[in-house]
């Protein structure tokens, strides 16, 4: 087996520590002379989509690719490993604050911090969610909290004076009070339930977590071979903080007039306008999509001792935020 690291250089967490984090590399594998490695630093987005695939077709032997530096490279990781029958994923979380959403949601962030953990750590098969012709690991977003998304992260990225979660509440709450943000969903269901009519947001989930705390997806597993949809219909401003408050956490059933959860293999998606989405926080525009779920897609690098992916959520499951449970707030 060989192993391939994949490097964002200006992500959180990597960004003016790339030397340390080659170190790092380097010690380890040093224990391990009959290992094979290599380190890819990436040059541009998307670059490591194209490198994936013709450094795996190079050599049919497996190769374990480890993505370092937050979602975005993960994001290139999958859509560059997917559909390739020799390769295995894994995220470098290297401390706390680079953990991905995906991680958390999994109760064991601090085994990912381990090189030596991961390179020889079992997989396990988790699902893909397929958006058009791209695939994510943990959700979509569509509307008002896709724009939210985007403008979090950036707000996050330029001051990080709060945590990345208060910029992302924030967002949502100034979207929801912005006039005419609405628009009109034509959705069908695995060819069988029609929906349509004036939304806020869409959440399409394949596991719980978002953020550092927030929960939105609470039915979702990345294992169940299904998708979790939570769509948000326009809400009165006087209780918009109750309600968003409630849904980031897990609470949505408290709001049934306003939140809307169904669970799909596929989707049919379409809006009148375009409509903003982000995709495990890829950003475009779109008027129609079509989801799916691709079931046991990837071989994800699960250190020994992560929760099993296909418990019930619940205390033994839950992620490490006990905001779900607790009734937390922010």
């Amino acid at each position: 087996m060989k192993h391939l690291f994949i490097i964002n250089p200006v992500a959180r967490g990597v960004e003016n520590h790339l030397a340390d984090i080659r170190a790092e590399i380097d010690s380890c594998f040093v224990h391990y002379p009959w290992l094979s490695y290599d380190i890819h630093v990436t040059r541009w987005q998307r670059d490591a989509v194209g490198f994936i695939r013709n450094y795996c077709q190079k050599d049919p032997g497996l190769v374990r690719i480890y993505a370092v530096g937050g979602g975005g490279v993960l994001y290139e990781v999958i859509n560059g490993a997917m559909g390739l029958p020799n390769v295995q994923v894994a995220y470098y979380a290297r401390d706390r604050e680079s953990g991905h959403a995906f991680i958390r949601s999994l109760g064991e962030t601090l085994l990912f911090e381990s090189v030596s953990d991961l390179i020889f750590a079992e997989t396990k098969q988790v699902d893909l969610i397929r958006c058009n012709d791209k695939y994510a690991l943990s959700f979509s977003m569509l509307g008002v909290e896709a724009m939210a998304n985007v403008v979090g992260e950036g707000l996050f990225s330029r001051y990080r004076i709060v945590p990345s979660d208060a910029y992302y509440f924030s967002a949502v709450m100034f979207n929801i009070f912005r006039s005419g943000n609405e628009q009109n969903y034509r959705i069908l269901l695995d060819d069988e339930t029609a929906l349509e009519g004036k939304f806020l947001s869409a959440l399409i989930a394949n596991q719980p977590c978002h953020g550092r705390t927030f929960c939105p997806g609470i039915d979702a597993s990345p294992d169940d071979g299904m998708l979790d949809l939570y769509l948000s219909r326009q809400m009165p401003r006087v209780k918009a903080l109750k309600i968003m408050n409630d849904y980031l956490y897990g609470r949505y059933k408290k709001w049934p007039e306003y939140i809307q959860h169904y669970r799909f293999r596929k989707m049919n998606f379409k809006s009148d306008d375009l409509i903003a989405v982000s995709l495990d926080g890829e950003f475009f525009y779109q008027k129609e999509l079509e989801y799916e779920i691709i079931p046991g897609a990837l071989d994800f690098v699960c250190p020994k001792g992560v929760v099993e992916l296909n418990k019930e959520t619940g205390e033994d499951a839950a992620p490490e935020h006990a905001s779900v449970t607790d009734g937390g707030a922010l």
